[in-house]
């Protein structure tokens, strides 16, 4: 695991607040954009699509090289494929069978994930204090869910696999050691093999259609691409160096907060009393990971 330096703590929770509240926002951005000729597929592939030409020319400008060993091509194939495309496209699946604010918010059974994986799999120890950090999580981001809907086996199915595929991700991300790499040059590669990957299954399932979209849709298309691809992921990226899988996943919990008051304050959608209950959980959860870190 990374060790993560006294002096870097403040900074490493900075980093993936600053992720997860761009995060946060991108949903807002994304309906906004449905409602100009988008569809998720689409979106997802234009969110790394359209950044390429841009990382590509920092790449050139700043003198970075090209070049990566067949290590880390493996490492950051395995990388984006499973917890980039695998996860946008399991999530996007769900949409399909349950509602997509129930798959979001079963989709962040992650933080429990990396609990559970970093203990088993990489032997850390588990403070108290943590699991009752992502404990708190948990529960908090379950008060999220509306509990009158129907959800069907597969939907639920499928939006828990995206949790499982993005615990990879970020447990991956921690113990490869692959976030020590170039952030430009591992930025680079993760959109060209995630761009890929979605453009394939997209054009085998049909899904991927840009004639409806308008130039409201594409402008909200490159401003998605741009803070997500450009600067919350390598921040994430940042945040996971410095602290951690385990707290970077606890710590990421503030995105379905972003998401919701930013819905309430721009869409008009509504909060419930449980959702803000569980809001209130989850920043008791994060302000808990702080003590241990």
């Amino acid at each position: 695991m990374t060790p993560c330096r006294s002096d870097d703590i403040l900074k490493g929770k900075t980093y993936l607040i600053g992720s997860a509240f761009i995060y946060g926002i991108a949903p807002m951005l994304a309906k906004i954009a449905y409602r100009s000729g988008a569809n998720a597929m689409t979106l997802t592939f234009l969110r790394t699509f359209l950044m390429l030409p841009l990382l590509f020319i920092v790449m050139k400008k700043s003198g970075r090289s090209f070049r990566i060993s067949a290590r880390e091509l493996c490492e950051i194939t395995a990388l984006a494929l499973v917890g980039g495309t695998l996860t946008n496209l399991s999530l996007y699946l769900a949409y399909g069978y349950i509602s997509t604010g129930l798959a979001t918010t079963l989709h962040f059974i992650y933080p429990l994930m990396i609990i559970v994986v970093s203990s088993l799999v990489y032997r850390e120890r588990i403070r108290k204090i943590q699991l009752g950090a992502v404990m708190l999580v948990t529960i908090g981001i379950f008060m999220f869910v509306n509990l009158r809907s129907r959800a069907s086996i597969v939907g639920v199915t499928l939006s828990l696999l995206s949790g499982i595929f993005y615990s990879f991700y970020v447990v991956y991300l921690d113990y490869s050691g692959i976030d020590g790499m170039d952030l430009v040059k591992l930025t680079f590669y993760q959109a060209v093999i995630m761009s890929a990957g979605t453009l394939v299954f997209g054009a085998a399932t049909d899904t991927i259609s840009f004639e409806l979209m308008d130039a409201k849709s594409w402008v909200l298309s490159a401003v998605i691409s741009l803070i997500v691809t450009a600067v919350a992921l390598p921040l994430f990226q940042l945040g996971v160096r410095e602290e951690g899988a385990s707290t970077a996943g606890i710590i990421s919990a503030f995105e379905p907060i972003t998401t919701l008051v930013m819905g309430a304050a721009f869409l008009g959608e509504s909060m419930s009393a449980a959702q803000i209950l569980g809001g209130a959980l989850i920043l008791a959860g994060v302000t808990m990971a702080e003590k241990y870190a």
